[in-house]
């Protein structure tokens, strides 16, 4: 694994160019720039390479991605190497949003800013209630101007998130004129077709009429893809893979368990009930006898739907030579639909909870035929497996309203410029479940006395199916609200130049406020899916950085940040930089920083959380080391510390020529505090009865976890982004261009106090790929340009379970090719067509996924296939 990841690190930096990032490095280029900004720094520069690796990705590229929305293109970066949620994971509890999560520690650890200031985390907190994040899907691709991703710990700066970097998306500022876009797409296989209009709009122009109003206008759809719409998962029988089963199938339609036995609940003419059909149990889950089974594949969704609707608007007025007045908004409403999970219907089984009424605590759920009922043949209460199709199917439907509106006042001097702004943001979050849960005590007189007819369930009376059928709603509200105030300008000089100085304060509140729906907490639910948070916190923070010119080629660079929280106390976060330019063609740059992230509202507040998974099981008294879905309970903590981190880069940039740049940085990041819950797989595999509940046939019912401080996480690894363009007489203009991540190292504890085990290129936890890269070739000619971009992803070695592992070493690469042509030729208007996933590549097959929906990790991979879209621009 190492030496083809080191092989494929040197291929890249051998034949690609130019990265993504887009800064100036040229010395005598920088003298004629005018200051600005870098994500990192509040101090403004000519010269964007700063002592900061930071990737700048343009609007130009944006548009040649061929990707949709903003979530799809951050996915792609070689930086997001793993351990983050999209909308394809829709069987947790933020179903429908998409976060990025830099260095793989998960999108709790990097920070997203809009125009450099925060934005309100998602209602739904992911990752079994710990991953407060901002929902990428309510941010318009249409009013992007450029990407800046920092690539380094910036807690000095922006204080806590920021430990495994930056995503700052900025937006267009000083636009006149008017455009107007339409595209479709639609997947070579079927499914997923998509439209989307976009509007946008800027009438001012700053200098000379003293205002400037933008307004951006974006309307997306796209069709829900489910598995049943592709071959590879249609059939839900993978027993032509390695460890492969009939994974994607149920035996739990309808059944009676006699003595560790299947015995399927047929009629006379020895039929099943509707909608399962007579086979083996074996195949599907090991157990001896026939059943009564179902394919869930037309049950399981891929990609959900979404609709979304997406405004911005931003204005400038001058109120003098010296001073501005600006205001921006932008708003979203969002709707997606998927089916909940791998849990398409209500099945009563074992392992089954609802929650007390009296005591809030959960309480089982019996799973067994009293001996009244008709359809029990055996004369004594027997436990079953039974599907009620007819309650209805767990659509999922998540409708999200999120705002932010920032109103601010902006000077410059002639060696000072000052800024103070406003702001509150919010993100509403409503998720409704159609139908699929039940409730338990009409269920239980409907078995006690027969009224639910099993064998035939089309003929129970519509009044019967009307009181247990159940259809529930979970609100959420996240609430950011704050001021800011700046100024930068300089100090003085030195003997080597001028010293740059920037300061601020801040101070925000948030809020977050998750419920469960009513029929949980009044006991009613069977199964129910617990995510109950409520927290709020007061922030205030200083911070002050300083650029000091050492010599003509040598800058120090000093940040310090302290931040008081009222819930856990205080943080203070250094950090030094070093930024060495001997040549006009190499600059050499180091930096280290102290950080730290905070406890998520979520983590430290009286949270309480059940979800419903997978786990192997090596202890399953059927199939050993099979996977098994039992009940996870998950349970806040209010005595968390924060965790605390130490980063270190260091790298150099080389312009040998024009228009050539190489960078090459290493990066290591160190956590303390690290807080987590324990090792699910672990837990089960150490078996004790304080954290496993089992019945009496030793099956498995339920993990009990908890937020902590765990020991420690280590990861370090290198980052090459290559640039290089030439143009030609009569051939036209080309460009190359590569981003490489290469994660040497990932290592954290498996249990709490536990030895530092290595993640990276392994499946072990979530999957971590060491090698990813983005290469992208692109030319243009008289009216036309192309690019041609190649996705690269590395394999992993086999390391999910035990079981996994005895039938796979590792799970392949995976290669992808997109392609976009545009034509100008026509005055005003632009054409184009882009494919993404030229070769139609389906992602490499995992052992570790089948049961889960489909047989890869969807977090990194989907099934969209060859994907066509057209559309045009005009511009007015």
């Amino acid at each position: 694994m190492l030496n083809r990841s080191l092989l494929a690190l040197a291929v890249a930096a051998a034949v690609a160019a130019p990265s993504l990032a887009s800064a100036e490095t040229a010395a005598n280029d920088s003298k004629t720039l005018e200051a600005v900004r870098v994500t990192g720094s509040n101090i403004k520069r000519t010269d964007t390479e700063s002592a900061n690796p930071v990737q700048v990705i343009e609007r130009q590229q944006l548009e040649e991605s061929g990707k949709a929305t903003v979530a799809d293109l951050l996915r792609s970066i070689s930086a997001n190497t793993g351990n983050a949620a999209n909308e394809t994971t829709n069987n947790g509890w933020a179903s429908g949003s998409a976060g990025i999560g830099l260095r793989g520690l998960s999108q709790k650890n990097t920070l997203v800013l809009l125009n450099g200031r925060r934005l309100a985390n998602y209602g739904f907190p992911s990752g079994g209630l710990s991953d407060t994040f901002v929902n990428l899907n309510a941010l318009p691709l249409v009013a992007v101007e450029r990407i800046e991703v920092l690539k380094d710990g910036a807690s000095a700066v922006y204080g806590s998130d920021a430990v495994a970097g930056v995503v700052n998306i900025i937006t267009r500022q000083g636009f006149e004129g008017a455009e107007v876009g339409v595209s479709g797409g639609t997947s070579d296989a079927g499914g997923l077709d998509q439209q989307n209009l976009k509007f946008i709009g800027g009438i001012g122009d700053l200098d000379s009429d003293g205002y400037n109003i933008l307004v951006s206008l974006e309307g997306y759809n796209r069709e829900r893809l489910d598995q049943d719409q592709r071959e590879l998962t249609r059939s839900g029988i993978y027993t032509d893979k390695a460890g492969g089963r009939w994974n994607g199938w149920s035996a739990k339609g309808a059944r009676y368990l006699i003595g560790g036995k299947s015995v399927p609940m047929l009629d006379a003419a020895g039929n099943c009930p509707e909608g399962t059909v007579l086979t083996a149990s074996a195949p599907i889950d090991g157990l001896a006898g026939d059943t009564c089974a179902f394919n869930q594949a037309p049950y399981t969704t891929l990609i959900p739907s979404t609709k979304r609707w997406q405004a911005y608007v931003n204005g400038t007025l001058r109120l003098s030579d010296s001073v501005d007045a600006f205001a921006e908004v932008i708003y979203s409403d969002i709707k997606g639909a998927s089916w909940f999970g791998s849990s398409p219907f209500f099945t009563l089984e074992s392992g089954r909870f609802a929650l007390n009424a009296d005591t809030g605590l959960a309480e089982p759920v019996r799973s067994t035929l009293p001996a009244s009922n008709p359809y029990n043949p055996y004369g004594v209460a027997v436990p079953i497996e039974y599907t009620f199709f007819n309650l209805g199917g767990t659509i999922k439907t998540n409708r999200s309203k999120a705002y932010r509106g920032v109103l601010g006042l902006r000077g410059q001097g002639e060696k000072w410029d000052w800024e103070v702004g406003a702001f509150q943001a919010a993100s509403k979050e409503r998720e409704t479940v159609s139908g699929g849960f039940a409730n338990r005590w009409t269920l239980y007189d409907a078995l006690a006395s027969g009224s639910y007819n099993l064998l035939n369930p089309s003929a129970t009376d519509p009044s019967v199916l009307a009181a247990i059928g159940l259809s529930t709603v979970r609100p959420a509200d996240s609430v950011l609200k704050g001021i800011d105030a700046k100024v930068s300008g300089t100090l003085g000089e030195t003997w080597a130049g001028t010293i740059g100085f920037a300061a601020g304060a801040e101070w925000r509140q948030e809020k977050l406020d998750s419920d469960n729906p009513w029929q949980i907490d009044a006991g009613l639910q069977i199964r129910p899916a617990i995510a109950e948070v409520h927290g709020q916190r007061q922030v205030t923070a200083a911070y002050a950085e300083v650029s000091v010119p050492l010599h003509s080629t040598l800058e120090l660079q000093a940040a310090a940040r302290a931040d008081h929280y009222s819930d856990f106390g205080d943080a203070f976060s250094p950090k030094l930089g070093l930024r060495w330019q001997p040549l006009d063609w190499l600059l050499v740059r180091a930096a280290a920083s102290r950080g730290f992230r905070a406890p998520s509202l979520s983590e430290n507040s009286a949270s309480t959380s059940i979800a419903y998974g997978s786990v192997v099981d090596p202890y399953d008294p059927d199939v050993p080391g099979s996977r098994q879905n039992p009940t996870f309970f998950t349970v806040g903590n209010n005595n968390l510390e924060p965790e605390r981190t130490r980063s270190f880069n260091a790298g150099v940039v080389l312009s040998p020529w024009e228009n050539t740049s190489l960078s090459v940085d290493y990066y290591r990041i160190k956590l303390d505090n690290l807080i987590g819950s324990g090792n699910t797989t672990t837990l089960v595999a150490e078996n004790a009865p304080i954290n496993v509940l089992r019945d009496a046939r030793g099956k498995l019912l339920a993990v009990y976890n908890r937020y902590q401080n765990l020991s420690e996480l280590h990861t370090s690894g290198i980052d090459v982004e290559l640039r290089q363009r030439w143009s030609t007489a009569s051939a036209g203009d080309f460009g190359l261009s590569s981003a490489l991540t290469y994660v040497i190292d990932y290592k954290r504890p498996q249990v709490t106090g536990g030895p530092l085990v290595d993640y990276a290129g392994s499946n072990l936890g979530p999957s971590l790929p060491d090698t990813k890269a983005t290469t992208t070739l692109d030319w243009a000619l008289g009216d036309w340009r192309t690019a041609v971009t190649w996705y690269y992803t590395s394999g992993y070695d086999q390391e999910g379970s035990a079981a996994a592992k005895a039938v796979q070493k590792e799970v392949a690469s995976y290669s992808q090719l997109d392609l976009y042509v545009g034509y100008t030729g026509i005055d005003k208007l632009t054409v184009y067509a882009k494919v993404q996933n030229l070769g139609d590549r389906e992602p490499p097959y995992d052992a570790v996924y089948p049961g889960i929906r489909a047989p890869y990790d969807f977090s990194q991979y989907d099934l969209r296939g060859r994907y066509y879209t057209v559309g045009f621009d005009y511009r007015f």
